[in-house]
């Protein structure tokens, strides 16, 4: 904590600063209840790490014995007749400039935790997903092209473990279309998403396998796509490709004692899902943490300014933590604390007490400086506040705080704060 003196009341200091402190981890760590002594397949935002695969190759060999007429069509050299040549494959580096714009990561906040995952566009403002990536979700946020948007969860099945998002705002991603046909065995895919929090990823392999029935730990999925591509923590959601761009199916789990196995839910059963949640207009209620302070959904706008590689990963983080502190999530706030500080504070019981009614509005990311384990981080914040619990009376504020970020393996975790520029200014 800053040593800065803040005015007035005697809470003060511990509301408005624990509300700065208690909004900026989840990056992409999960906590779950511990696996069954099975060991079934993991979903995606758990679990212990795979490792990565070897980057997109950016061009594409093939061979054949035909003979090319003055009509682009081909000859057979053995019969002499004359058949359409097949369309060569793209390459994925290409795939991945066509359809990247579509892909986006979630934010999801819970009573009890925070976690992040994949998403991507079907509509202007439907986003398909894993069904245990919004579970249980207080707040969700779809981050797409730099604009954090606000979702609310549409279509809903665990058992098959997808979802459909319905965001509050369209957007002119790439829209996908899953395909029509079932994969061959063989077939080269590829898996899109944010794994453990990092930026747009993709990993390459192969179909290794069909028709898999799988025990998630709450029932078996069927007819899944088993595939060798690397899937780690943060991929649930995002969409297996093959080299045309269609999506086979949706990433949702890996087994962690099998390095070269994971799954994804087949596009025919997603597209059937699909059509039928596109029908809806009324979506699930949110789960409510109780005291949110903040009104609405309590999803604020972020902008992330700085080009330092880890900005949006931080920028995860504080989003997360804020989405906790305005849902009145606090357990899952808190948790976005290194434990240094927050035994700084007390414990979750006393640092809860002292936040108030503040909640956050605005945040702007605007410099990271540092590297390896140890980031400052330069923000702009805004919060809203009652009177009573504001700096001078103060219901809206303008905040320039410096963050001190610790890496603790799986995320970042705030370690301190400071005021540099002082105290808050009146919102203008």
């Amino acid at each position: 904590m800053p040593n800065e003196k803040l005015p007035t009341q005697p809470f003060l200091r511990t509301a408005i600063f624990a509300s700065l402190l208690g909004l900026l981890l989840a990056g992409c760590s999960s906590p779950v209840a511990q696996p069954p002594a099975s060991d079934p397949p993991k979903v995606t935002e758990t679990g212990a790490q795979r490792p990565p695969s070897s980057p997109p190759i950016a061009t594409s060999t093939s061979t054949s014995t035909s003979t090319s007429t003055s009509t682009g069509a081909t000859t057979s050299a053995s019969t002499g007749a004359t058949t359409s040549a097949p369309a060569a494959p793209k390459a994925w580096p290409e795939v991945v400039a066509e359809v990247q714009s579509g892909v986006g990561q979630l934010s999801v906040t819970r009573c009890d935790g925070s976690s992040t995952g994949t998403g991507f566009l079907v509509a202007p403002d439907l986003v398909v997903t894993a069904a245990h990536v919004v579970d249980q979700a207080s707040a969700i946020t779809a981050s797409l092209d730099g604009t954090a948007i606000r979702g609310v969860v549409l279509g809903f099945n665990k058992l098959a473990d997808l979802a459909l998002v319905r965001m509050n705002t369209p957007v002119s991603g790439h829209q996908f279309t899953f395909e029509t046909i079932e994969p061959a065995l063989g077939i080269d895919v590829a898996a899109l998403g944010y794994p453990d929090g990092k930026t747009l990823t993709l990993t390459r392999g192969v179909v290794s396998g069909l028709h898999r029935d799988i025990d998630l730990g709450i029932g078996f999925i069927g007819d899944m796509i088993q595939t060798d591509a690397a899937i780690n923590p943060g991929n649930s959601g995002g969409p297996l490709l093959g080299q045309d761009g269609l999506v086979s199916g949706v990433v949702s789990a890996y087994l962690p004692q099998a390095q070269s196995t994971a799954y994804a839910v087949a596009a025919s059963r997603v597209a059937k899902a699909v059509k039928e949640w596109q029908a809806r207009g009324v979506p699930l209620a949110p789960v409510d943490c109780g005291g949110a302070p903040a009104p609405d959904s309590g999803v604020f706008s972020m902008k992330v300014s700085s080009s330092h590689d880890q900005a949006n990963n931080v920028g995860q983080a504080l989003l997360l933590h804020g989405q906790g502190i305005n849902r009145g999530a606090y357990a899952a706030a808190f948790k976005q604390l290194t434990p240094e500080l927050g035994a700084s504070f007390g414990g979750e019981a006393k640092w809860s007490e002292g936040l108030g009614s503040s909640y956050w509005t605005k945040l702007d990311v605007v410099n990271v400086i540092g590297a390896g384990n140890s980031l400052v981080v330069n923000v702009l914040l805004q919060t809203r506040q009652d009177a009573a619990h504001g700096v001078a009376g103060q219901t809206c504020s303008d905040w320039r705080i410096a963050y001190t970020m610790a890496w603790d393996g799986a995320a970042w975790r705030i370690a301190g704060t400071a005021l540099p520029h002082g105290g808050p200014q009146a919102c203008t």
